[in-house]
């Protein structure tokens, strides 16, 4: 009897793992999965995918048209598919070249700045920024999107060899450019027509044609600051941040900003007298916000721009921001200019 239900115990285990082995499988790991694949899509997941990839795939519900173009790539991650997606639809690229670019790079950026890097940066600028660092400050910050009226640059940012994409020459204004050889000054294109109307207006200072005043900086490349930055430093020698900045780090470079110089002086320097008392300055400091733009560094706000009193930069903002900081007596560093955003 005994030995009767030792079999019959046996014999029930053999048929529980036959069973249990048939199921097994029969198992399909992707059931769960809320999205139609084909066949020949289902092998390809199964390949490359272990147990705990599809639970993953399931758990985030990952469309196929997502992790499927990728999936293939040697050093595919599941869990960096977004990051392929995104990149691929912002700046096209091969799809290994993709893959790799974000295995390596994925660290230094954060994916909510992923769109906004691949729009204002090729990959093989970002590729050098981040494999060789910031030449002039170790810690600076790329910004992702340097292309705002509103962008503010100091020591700790910087927008590397960002190169703005709607410059335009200044052909009908008088101009001098600091740059070597360049006959030529460049600024954003929303700015010329407000640059004429107060460089024409400027003629009530004096009765002199544009008031007497040339502009001698507009847009400044990467390797135009590069140039200019050793006689800068032999100018300004003591607080050279005071008055320049470091290439990459210079708000001419996005276009906004000219820099205009009285045709009897030299231009801004902490050696001149009263620089404010000059009919120039006062006009300026005066007038400038009607055409929509602000005198870039005030006196008086050293502490919060960081530089010394610049009388002769100006930032373009736009009338309703030029206006609010005239009338409050503000630099751009004290505004919320999200406010103004379109």
């Amino acid at each position: 009897m005994k030995i009767k239900r030792m079999l019959f115990i046996i014999v029930l285990i053999a048929l529980f793992g036959g069973c249990f082995y048939a199921m097994n499988q029969h198992y399909d790991e992707l059931a769960r999965y809320p999205y139609e694949l084909t066949q020949k899509q289902r092998d390809i997941v199964l390949e490359h995918l272990d147990t705990e990839q599809i639970n993953y795939l399931l758990a985030q519900k990952i469309e196929p048209d997502e992790f499927l173009p990728f999936i293939e790539e040697e050093g595919f991650t599941l869990e960096n598919t977004l990051w392929y997606t995104k990149a691929m639809s912002t700046r096209k690229e091969e799809k290994s070249y993709i893959v790799n670019f974000i295995n390596k790079y994925k660290e230094h950026m954060e994916y909510g700045e992923l769109q906004n890097l691949l729009t204002y940066y090729s990959y093989n600028v970002l590729t050098r920024f981040y494999d060789e660092g910031y030449t002039y400050g170790e810690h600076a910050k790329l910004i992702a999107n340097p292309s705002s009226m509103y962008t503010i640059l100091n020591t700790s940012k910087t927008i590397y060899t960002y190169e703005p994409k709607n410059l335009v020459t200044i052909t009908t204004l008088p101009h001098d450019s600091i740059v070597d050889n360049a006959n030529d000054i460049m600024i954003q294109k929303e700015v010329v027509k407000p640059l004429e109307e107060l460089m024409k207006a400027a003629k009530e200072i004096n009765r002199k044609n544009y008031g007497d005043m040339v502009i001698t900086t507009g847009y400044l490349s990467y390797e135009d600051q590069i140039s200019l930055y050793e006689s800068k430093q032999k100018e300004f020698p003591k607080d050279f941040t005071m008055y320049w900045d470091h290439p990459g780090q210079s708000e001419y470079q996005l276009g906004y900003t000219i820099t205009l110089k009285p045709n009897d002086n030299k231009g801004d320097s902490e050696e001149k007298k009263k620089e404010e008392d000059r009919e120039q300055a006062v006009w300026l400091k005066e007038n400038a916000y009607k055409y929509g733009f602000v005198i870039r560094y005030p006196k008086h706000k050293e502490d919060v721009t960081k530089k010394a009193y610049q009388p002769y930069t100006l930032r373009y903002v736009g009338k309703q921001a030029a206006k609010l900081m005239h009338d409050e007596d503000k630099a751009m560093e004290e505004i919320d200019f999200s406010v103004f955003e379109k």
